[in-house]
């Protein structure tokens, strides 16, 4: 970081700090305007479910009675949606008014005497997290189980039991004991450490966290969730295997994972995010069922240009450079003494994790700005990688005359039905909240790709 660079952080840092800054009142008027945005963008939404038929580009491949089962899903979905995101947005502003994070703070002191650990940073760092997950379980647990139980029930999608709901919870809430609170932990000894020159280390420890966390989520934390096993010996292992053979993508194991034990949506991925390493790809049993091994073959195949492109390392690079800007920025608020006297805490010291918690709440709109941003990125690599998969001859041994853009569209089509995804989107919500492209903008592509070739 350059001289007139950090020159101009600690004035800025200077500026900030200032009682004059009625910081509460910003952060209240911050948390409502995204909330009325937000709000505004959904109802622009939920006014698509009243139209009464698909849009053209859907109009000759779904039934009637699948696109009014698709409007009444979306419809729910949104109603619960503004109502959770009311009653999450009354929760902020009484925590905020409040000052429930330094009350939260005490409490985590008492269970460190209760525990009889020794208070440092550190471990109220990791106390103060644990506390505030217990928090906000209850409403978290109300929420999610409505969605589960109510929603997705009521059109189908939910296969999970109480009891694994109940112990999925249980096992989250040992992780965030086992592995968040050394975490935590951690980033602050990282932060406290390095000092002024806490953003690079702090970078490289999110980067090696990333790695790790790679490496023992589908051996040790997966497996705690769902049951993955070997795809058996088929037409769908060999169509895959050839595949990948072609283009020479690094598969180690094709897994089929039991998605079905929580719901009935469908899906796909490949992991493995080390540039050369071994790659695992995952196909959910539920898009087994729906698809057909060439169907599933073709999503692959837009997988594989996911990995044939690199995205996937270019949005750990992305997200990485974003990491380090908003860091670089938390560095005029890490010392602000009226930023957190305002929310109940009087240092010395100041604590780190409670500064990062106040700087995300002041940065709340610029997070809004941001998701923007990536979603439009995230949506151009759907492109490319649809048109990537369009352009791909398949490997020999296809024996049913098809080719990936005819299998492409059909399977996206299939789920499509299947989802009962919304069919009908307003602008403003999708380049928002949708990280892909709807399905009408995925077909007009992939029939331009095709044209292309």
């Amino acid at each position: 970081m350059g001289p007139l660079w950090t020159v101009g952080l600690q004035a800025l840092q200077t500026r900030l700090d200032t009682p004059a800054i009625p910081w509460k009142a910003l952060v209240n008027a911050l948390l409502w305007g995204v909330y009325v945005f937000e709000t505004y963008v959904s109802w622009r939404q939920y006014r698509m479910y009243s139209r009464t038929a698909p849009p053209p580009a859907l109009a000759g491949h779904v039934s009637a009675d699948d696109f009014r089962k698709s409007q009444r899903y979306g419809r729910d979905k949104m109603r619960f949606s503004m109502v959770s995101d009311a009653v999450m947005h009354v929760v902020s502003l009484v925590s905020v008014n409040y000052n429930a994070s330094a009350h939260m703070w005490g409490w985590g002191g008492e269970l460190l005497r209760w525990l009889r650990v020794a208070p440092s940073e550190q471990a109220l760092s990791a106390a103060h997290m644990l506390v505030t997950t217990v928090c906000y379980l209850p409403l978290k647990l109300v929420l999610e189980a409505y969605r589960a139980f109510v929603i997705e029930a009521r059109h189908g999608f939910n296969k999970q039991t109480w009891g694994t709901f109940g112990m999925d919870h249980v096992k989250q809430l040992l992780l965030s004991v086992v592995l968040g609170a050394p975490l935590v932990a951690l980033l602050v000894s990282v932060i406290r450490w390095a000092g002024d020159a806490f953003v690079v280390y702090t970078v490289l420890l999110v980067l090696a966290v990333t790695l790790f966390g790679s490496v023992i989520f589908p051996t040790f934390i997966q497996p705690l969730f769902n049951t993955l096993t070997p795809v058996p010996e088929g037409r769908l292992r060999d169509r895959v295997t050839a595949l990948a053979t072609s283009l020479r993508f690094p598969l180690k194991h094709l897994y089929v994972i039991d998605g079905s034990k929580r719901s009935s949506h469908s899906n796909a991925y490949f992991y493995g995010v080390v540039p050369g390493g071994s790659k695992h790809i995952v196909l959910y049993d539920t898009l087994i069922e729906h698809s057909t091994p060439a169907e599933i073959e073709a999503v692959l195949a837009h997988e594989l240009g996911h990995w044939s492109y690199s995205h996937p390392v270019k949005m750990m690079a992305v997200s990485y450079v974003q990491i380090a800007a908003l860091l670089t920025l938390f560095t005029a608020f890490i010392h602000n003494a009226s930023l957190y006297e305002a929310f109940g805490f009087r240092g010395p010291p100041l604590p780190v994790w409670i500064g990062l918690e106040l700087f995300s709440l002041v940065l709340h709109p610029l997070d809004a700005l941001l998701q923007f941003g990536m979603h439009a990125m995230t949506r151009q690599m759907e492109y490319a990688a649809d048109a990537f998969a369009v352009r791909l001859p398949r490997p020999q041994g296809a024996d049913d005359g098809k080719t990936y853009q005819e299998l492409l569209q059909s399977s996206l089509i299939k789920l499509q039905v299947h989802n009962l995804s919304t069919m009908h989107h307003d602008a403003l919500f999708s380049a928002y909240h949708h990280s892909h492209p709807t399905l009408p903008e995925r077909l007009a592509a992939i029939e331009r790709a095709a044209k292309t070739d």
